[in-house]
């Protein structure tokens, strides 16, 4: 089963497995959306975890592969009252014209992503020069006992269960793409917040 399936079959039921989370991530996305200005691509926005934070001047385009999760951040920036379109799309084809957008936003995503190279291929390409990436990301940890302890069975349990990889390097990925302006890295870096900006 392909993780479209599987994200599919959970719909608004993932909530209630991200949603505990959501106490730790909440000042990350937060510090993530102060980054975000202009015309904005979020890659694979799920269910709108980041809605709430986007100021309300922005002009939101958003992604995502799976039509049901979708569908619930529609309902979600309607009540918060985002001038917002959402798109059926893969973050590995990007159906934009080559420098559409001041800032692309990633959270949580890359871990999913079948083929992470070309999804970051394109949001360079959609991205226009001097525009701003902005990743909010779980990563490989700087810590070998972190690996092995935490995300080692964390990356068993959550490949079954959702497609998730709890130990790609979307760090060194953001690095090979983009200039890095700024990092901040969370527990042992497991979470990491990066924004990158591209090449004028």
């Amino acid at each position: 089963m392909s993780f479209k399936e599987k994200y599919a079959r959970l719909g608004e039921r993932y909530e209630r497995i991200d949603g505990p989370l959501e106490r730790f991530f909440e000042p990350l996305r937060r510090k993530a959306a102060r980054f975000v200005s202009g015309k904005v691509l979020e890659v694979g926005v799920g269910t709108g975890f980041m809605l709430p934070y986007y100021p309300l001047d922005i002009e939101l385009h958003a992604i995502d592969a799976v039509p049901e999760m979708l569908e619930v951040a529609k309902k979600r920036a309607e009540e918060l009252g985002l001038n917002a379109r959402f798109y059926v799309m893969d973050a590995e084809r990007l159906e934009f014209p080559d420098e559409s957008f001041d800032t692309v936003v990633s959270a949580f995503v890359f871990c999913t992503i079948p083929n992470p190279e070309r999804a970051m291929e394109e949001i360079n390409r959609v991205l226009r020069p001097g525009g701003r990436a902005v990743f909010l990301e779980h990563t490989k940890s700087d810590c070998r006992l972190v690996n092995w302890l935490l995300l080692k069975p964390l990356d068993l349990l959550l490949g079954w269960l959702i497609e998730d990889n709890t130990l790609r390097e979307t760090h060194r990925l953001v690095e090979k793409y983009f200039d890095v302006e700024h990092e901040e890295r969370l527990y042992a870096g497991v979470v990491r917040l990066i924004v990158g900006r591209k090449e004028g």
